[in-house]
Parts: C-alpha cells; structure tokens; sequence
C-alpha cells in the first residue's frame, strides 16, 4: 500500500518537535535548531506516513542556480545533511519494503522540486544506513568512538587505556581543573584556542567557522550545549564546546593551548565530560574520530573507550542530465572525491 508525504519548514517546529518524540533516541542533530546553525540553505523535515507507520528525514534544502554552469531560468537544488549526522530516523521493527516504499515517494518529491543530488551523513549509533543501502550509494567514512554512559563509574574507568587514565592523574597532580559552564562567558577565551588549534593542526577551511555561526548555537541550541574548560594556573588552557539531549552528547568544537599539551588537560577535560553527562542520564558520549582510523586524533580519541562504530555516508545523483551541465562531464558518477561534484 502506498504512503503519503509532506514536508516541514522550521514554522513547522512544534510538529517537528513532536514527531521526533515518536523515535528511538533521536540525536540533537535531527533537530529544528541544529539545522538554522547551518546557513547553507533551508532547513525541511520529510515525512512520510503509511497507515500506522512512519519515517522521518531532516536536510538542508540549498539553491544550486548561481553556480558555474546553473545558467537557465529554472530553479535547481540539492540537499545534504547538516554537519554531523542525519539520514533517515524510523521505529524499531521497521522493515525494507516500508524504506523502499517511503524512498521511492522521496524520489518522486525530488523531481518534482528539481532536487538534483543528495548527500547523507549516517548516524553511526543509530546505524539508519543499514536499510538505505541499494537505494543509495552507501560507503563507509570513518571510525566514530563513544563511550557508554549505562556503565558504571568504575568500567567506564577501567575501560580507559592505562596511559589515560596515568594522565587524568596528572592532570589532576598539576593542578588542573575543570568547569562545565552552559552560558558563553568564556567565548573568547575558548575561539583563541580554537583558533589556534585549527591553525596547529592545518585545518581546512571550514573548520574556521564565523563568530555569528557559535551566536547560531547559542540562540537555537538553548539547553541543548556546554562549553567545558580546563583551568590552569589562573588561565583557560583547553576548552570545549559540546551538543547534547537527553541520549546523547558530542565533542563538537575545542583545543588546547599547545604549551599547556604536558599537563594533560584534555584527558581531564573529557572525563570530567564524561562524569557530568552520566549525572545527567545521557546515554551515549560520542567523541567522533579523525581524518583516518590510524592518526593521532582517532588513537587520542580511542584511549578513552574501546566501543566504536562505523560511520557511513551516502550519495545519490536524481538528475544526471543537469549534473553533466555543472560539472561539464558527459557521464557523472557517484564516486567523486567531492559530492556533489559541482561543489568541489
């Protein structure tokens, strides 16, 4: 039996809201608010319903007219998830011909609004990209590492690697300490170590995100972040900013001062985290992995926890023919580096 759909925009939030109670352990991401942070393009909300059953599907909604080749009279547009995660969120029990049905009425909304690619970032816990592959080009990102806050105290401890837990002891030996504050009265101090971390480590371009996008947080995340600092001799010496509900609660921005990097404040800074969000019953601390299963970040990372996941993107191009115009290629695929590849 066929469903029906309809589409939300943020007027739509209390609906949004609503529908979004109905899953299992939706993540902040999936949220209104998460998705005005990013100004990208226009945050909607696909619904589609059959008979008792329902799937939702948040992404940003972005203009592609503009671009080089997007010449013409006639409007086109991609989506993506915001970053982070996204895709697809469905009941437990739900099964592939429901996600058939529901992505093929999704197909059909894309055409008929001149959607022409789709860009998905899997949620790595929730792992929505099971029931999407064959019906988009899943592959395989990255690593994500978490820690499973239903553990006590003492596994959650145990389950750190030895050289961690020697330098939360460090930390603590020098003198370090840490607050967890939910007002920005520390911006400053926590964009200068940012700053300097992304300088430190080569980051690209995006990372440097405006003071305007963290005042984005600030007012569409109310009770939905924190900012975590080190203290050290007077001084905020590692800071970070997280996102978080009920069930889970992310690494999302920070650093460390590197002059600071012998005192180990950052071991100290994420077990304190750690400690906080387990008072507060979150279930998952998810601190993500880096740009490979092998670098620094990811082996960093993976001391505090060895629960990890996979974490999968998804491609799909719904208009071939306009893609070829953009990117001036008779046959665009779907393994670019980039997608879509007009964007790169």
């Amino acid at each position: 039996m066929s469903g029906v759909y309809r589409v939300l925009g943020i007027a739509d939030r209390g609906e949004w809201l609503d529908l979004l109670k109905r899953m299992p352990a939706p993540d902040v991401h999936f949220e209104p608010g998460y998705l005005q942070v990013f100004r990208e393009g226009e945050p909607r909300l696909f619904v589609y319903e059959r008979e008792a059953q329902t799937v939702i599907y948040p992404f940003i909604l972005r203009p592609v007219n503009g671009l080089p080749g997007a010449a013409g009279s006639e409007f086109f547009y991609d989506i993506t998830s915001p970053y982070g995660y996204g895709g697809p969120l469905y009941p437990p029990g739900t099964d592939q011909r429901l996600i058939n049905d529901f992505y093929a009425c999704f197909q059909q909304f894309c055409r008929e609004n001149n959607i022409i690619t789709e860009f998905i970032r899997f949620h790595p816990l929730l792992r929505n990209h099971e029931l999407m592959t064959g019906l988009v080009d899943v592959a395989r990102n990255s690593t994500v590492v978490f820690v499973d806050l239903s553990k006590t105290p003492d596994e959650i401890w145990s389950g750190y690697d030895r050289s961690n837990r020697k330098n939360i002891n460090k930390a603590r030996r020098e003198n370090v300490s840490v607050v967890i504050d939910n007002s920005p009265g520390h911006f400053a101090d926590f964009m200068a170590i940012y700053r300097q971390t992304l300088d430190r480590n080569n980051a690209g371009l995006f990372y440097y995100f405006p003071p305007d996008f963290f005042e984005r947080v600030h007012c569409f995340l109310p009770g939905g972040h924190i900012y975590a600092h080190a203290w050290k001799d007077g001084r905020i010496v590692a800071s970070e900013l997280l996102i978080y509900n009920k069930h889970y609660i992310h690494s999302f921005l920070g650093g460390t001062l590197a002059d600071y990097f012998i005192y180990r404040p950052n071991n100290l800074l994420k077990h304190e985290i750690i400690n906080w969000a387990k008072q507060r019953g979150i279930k998952y601390f998810v601190l993500g992995g880096g740009r490979s299963d092998d670098d620094g970040i990811f082996r960093y990372k993976s001391t505090f926890s060895r629960d990890r996941r996979g974490y999968y993107i998804g491609k799909k191009v719904h208009n071939e023919e306009i893609v070829a115009r953009l990117t001036g290629c008779p046959s665009p695929g779907q393994k670019e580096d980039f997608f879509p590849p007009y964007r790169g």
